[in-house]
């Protein structure tokens, strides 16, 4: 009798941890919505670009030309800095994921509430097919760690990380200007045949064909030696001669001045 209510109890208890597990036991975790996007698009796709800051008055535009780099989009525009571009600022454009969807088919009092009455960016993109997105980023949130974010033509409204705000308003407060570049686009040695002791003038034409002001050091190399040196200050498309004087005793004389070369023959 003993042994059959030893097995008995285990018997039971058995059943009883088995209900209790089955009762208990945590049910299939519900699947987590994936991270909204407040717009989507094919990066490839951009063509142009516009971003206003309604409240200050600025504004910068890009254009994709035939070479797929974009420039700005004025005349004689330059390449942007490929160094602050590259591929983020397109994949940044191409649809922020949102922190959340915060209105559903806002009113206009609610738009007004959350700063898209006069927004902090309107962002106007133009695809290749014609396609026109218009966006509007209005105030940021209490936090400070979000924006409200639209699509213009839509009445949702979703938060977007201060970042991405961050890193696109800069494009108009900081345009991606590229630093400035120097180019001898002439080079001209008087006389080519010159006579010893005789005075031989060396030109460059020098240009700016970068978009910030700057500085640079024109160096003139007689067989590859340099002999003398200038420093010159231009600005975006600014140009000046750079010219220098030299003598030499009789032979051959390969003349370079900042990637242009000439033979110069002294008899």
């Amino acid at each position: 009798m003993k042994l059959r209510a030893i097995i008995v109890l285990v018997v039971v208890a058995a059943v009883l941890g088995v209900t209790l597990y089955a009762v208990n036991r945590p049910g299939p975790e519900e699947p987590v919505d994936p991270m909204p996007y407040v717009w989507d698009l094919d990066m490839d796709n951009l063509q142009h670009i516009e971003i206003n800051m309604p409240k200050t008055g600025q504004s910068e535009s890009f254009l994709l030309h035939e070479d797929r780099y974009f420039y700005f989009d004025v005349e004689n525009g330059s390449i942007v800095d490929m160094d602050r571009w590259g591929g983020g600022i397109p994949l940044l454009l191409s649809g922020p994921g949102a922190d959340r969807r915060l209105v559903i088919n806002a009113t206009d009092a609610q738009l007004a509430e959350y700063g898209f009455t006069q927004p902090n960016l309107a962002i106007e993109l133009i695809l290749k097919d014609g396609t026109v997105y218009n966006i509007e980023v209005g105030d940021s949130t209490p936090s400070g760690n979000t924006y409200y974010i639209r699509i213009k033509e839509e009445r949702d409204i979703y938060t977007v990380d201060y970042t991405w705000y961050n890193v696109i308003s800069r494009l108009v407060t900081e345009p991606p200007y590229p630093a400035a570049n120097f180019v001898n686009e002439q080079l001209t040695v008087t006389p080519l045949e010159a006579s010893v002791g005789q005075t031989i003038t060396i030109t460059a034409d020098m240009v700016n064909s970068g978009a910030l002001k700057g500085e640079y050091t024109v160096e003139l190399k007689v067989n590859g030696y340099v002999e003398g040196t200038q420093t010159i200050e231009l600005g975006r498309n600014e140009r000046t001669i750079v010219v220098f004087q030299i003598t030499k005793p009789a032979g051959k004389y390969s003349i370079s001045v900042v990637g242009k070369t000439a033979l110069l023959v002294v008899k």
